[in-house]
Formats: structure tokens, sequence, C-alpha cells
């Protein structure tokens, strides 16, 4: 890595709502990690509350959490004054804000300050990107314009922040992944299948329910596991997801386990043979990174920067969204070839170690930092 980054900065701060869980939690928590291991003093932010991130004292990482409650106004305005405080006394060279959520209540902070380090932003989320109505997507822009940097998870969230926030030179960021030891891929008749994500309806798992009871159906042997919680607001849709499956009769084949700790998920992982990616809409997903490293065989649909991810047919089958048809004839693909899979998982591991390492992520973000 350029020296000449370490030297624009020295001290960087990631700043999240909180760490853990969701795939931009983990991107902002490897960022952190990754920086640590240079000579970069590096601090890693949570405005709410720690998550299950904790373990970052054994990392050189500097951990805080200003534990924001959104219904307790007077602990968001006491974080916000411990934000004050913390980039007065840490007095970071950069400060990267990932997701919308926390941009205005950092860039708030900043205002009339002394020491003015720059403000980076990763606009995460691409379902929704600034389509807000009224004074909070006047404020959301506002913070916007004051960033030194702002990119999105993919080029099409680029692209939309670009043309609804009036703004120019609109990057693209996209994230890293620890390298995990090559593992032995286990070869067995009945195939995990392993889908991870949020349970709400743009992630799509029920579209892997249907065809998995298709699949049973013409005797296919196989096992699923679909891995992850709902929103607050989409507890409805796991429930219908769980009824959906009871509905096929395929309990036997087709596990709903709800949220796993990163232990739990990585042991699973190392049982698993094929990773399912049924998204309607992404940036680049930190979970297909996950399991590109691990080697395991991807179905993936086809939107965000995905195919810059995966070579359809080379490291792993992209499919359009919403598209059960192509989602059976990927997964018929997969489970009669072991060579096939075979060949996808080693294409997979091969790009996920060349481009998308917390090493990869570190230097792109160094360079970024640089530029600006």
């Amino acid at each position: 890595m350029g020296q000449s980054g370490h030297a624009s900065a020295k001290r960087v701060a990631q700043i999240i709502g909180t760490f853990g869980g969701g795939g931009a939690q983990r991107l902002a928590f490897n960022l952190a990690v990754g920086l640590a291991q240079l000579d970069v003093r590096s601090t890693a932010v949570a405005l709410r509350y720690e998550g299950e991130y904790g373990e970052a004292s054994n990392t050189g990482v500097n951990l805080v959490a200003l534990n924001a409650r959104k219904k307790n106004p007077v602990s968001v305005f006491n974080a916000w004054l411990r934000l004050r405080t913390l980039i007065f006394r840490e007095k970071p060279d950069v400060v990267h804000v990932h997701g919308a959520p926390s941009l205005p209540f950092v860039a708030t902070s900043l205002c009339l300050m002394q020491h003015k380090p720059r403000l980076f932003f990763t606009w995460q989320d691409s379902e929704s990107v600034l389509t807000g109505l009224g004074w909070r997507r006047r404020i959301m822009i506002w913070a916007l314009r004051r960033c030194d940097s702002v990119s999105g998870s993919s080029h099409d969230v680029a692209k939309k922040l670009a043309e609804r926030a009036g703004l120019r030179n609109v990057g693209v960021f996209h994230g890293g992944v620890p390298v995990s030891k090559a593992q032995s891929i286990p070869r067995t008749d009945t195939p995990l299948i392993l889908w991870l994500g949020r349970i709400v309806p743009s992630k799509d798992p029920q579209i892997l329910v249907r065809a998995a009871a298709r699949l049973k159906s013409e005797g296919f042997e196989f096992q699923i596991c679909i891995v992850g919680k709902p929103t607050a607001s989409t507890e409805w849709y796991m429930e219908e997801t769980a009824s959906l499956i009871t509905k096929f009769n395929i309990e036997s084949c087709v596990k709903l386990t709800g949220f796993m700790t990163d232990d739990e998920l990585h042991e699973l992982m190392k049982r698993a043979e094929i990773s399912v990616q049924t998204s309607h809409t992404e940036g680049m997903s930190i979970a297909l990174m996950e399991h590109m490293m691990a080697g395991l065989a991807i179905v993936a649909t086809d939107v965000g920067d995905t195919n810059l991810a995966v070579q359809d047919h080379v490291s792993g089958l992209l499919i359009p969204p919403r598209d059960e048809e192509a989602l059976v004839g990927a997964l018929k693909s997969v489970l009669t070839s072991v060579a096939l899979r075979e060949r996808l998982g080693r294409e997979a591991r091969t790009t996920a170690l060349r481009r998308f390492s917390i090493e990869a992520m570190v230097n792109r973000a160094l360079q970024q930092y640089e530029a600006h």
C-alpha cells in the first residue's frame, strides 16, 4: 500500500449506527480492523450501541458506542456532544460515515469545529436512494454536499446519488472480507445450500422456498439453510416465509434458522457447498464476498454490481431477479454436477482473494482518502 496514503490519513474514524448484523456494518468494521493493522490510528464509532463486534478490543481498533436512542432526545443530544468531544480529542484526519441515517448526525456535529476532518460518506442501501420527500430529504442533501467525497455501494447507487442530489464525481466503494483459510468443501449426496440476508421482501428468500419445493418434487436431494432475521417492520414476512415452508411440506430440507452469530455462521459455511443470492436489489453484497472467499458455488441475481464480482458461468451463475424458472435451472446445474460446483467455487475464491480481501479494500480506501 502506498506510503502517501498513510501520510494523509494517520487517524481515521469509521462511523455507523451500530456494528453487527448487516453487510454495511461488517464492511465498516472490516475497514476499521484493516486500517488498524497498518500504522493508522483506527476508531470505530457506533452512534447507537456497540453491536455484536465487541471483540474490536483485540484488533487494535478503538471501539466507541455513543448510545443514542431514537425515541430519547436527551440521549441523542448527549451522543452528539460525545461525538464532538471524541473528534476534538482524537483529531482524526478522516471521518468515514457508512449508511444514510448517520450522515446528518455526523455532518451537524462537525459544524463550527476548529478541527475539521475530511468527511467521506458511502451510501450503502441500494433500495432507497434519496427517495424521501420534505425536510428529511433537504437535510440529507445538505449533509451530502458538506462531504469531501461521496460514494455509493454500486454504480447504480452512485448514479442515483449524483442525479438526485446534484453531486459531481460520486464514486463507488466496494467492501472486503477477511481472508479465510482455504477449506475442503464437502461433496455429499445432499449438498447444503446457504442463503444469508435480512428476511425482507427485497431479498426474496421466498423464491428459493418455491424453487426448493419444485426441486424436491422432482427428486433432487439437498438441504437449505435460510439464515437471517427480519427488520422490525418485516416480522410478518418472516412468519409468511415460515408458513410457506410448512405449506409445501419441505421442513425436512429447508430450515429458516433466524439470526446466527459469526461463529455459528462460520461453522455452517464449512458444511455448505452452494450459496444463493435472490435479491431484487443490491450494491455489492458482503455476504456474497464471504461466500466467494469460502469457495462456495455461487448462484446470484444479476443486480447492482454483482456482475463485477461474479462472472457468469466462470465464478458463478447469474440469473435475473424474480425469475423462478432461472433459479430452478441454475440450482439443477449445480446440484447435478460436482465438477461444476468445484470449478465455480475455485474461481470465486480466486476472485475474492484478488479483489475483495480486507487488504484490497483498505488499499482502495486509502487511495480515496489521499485523493481528497
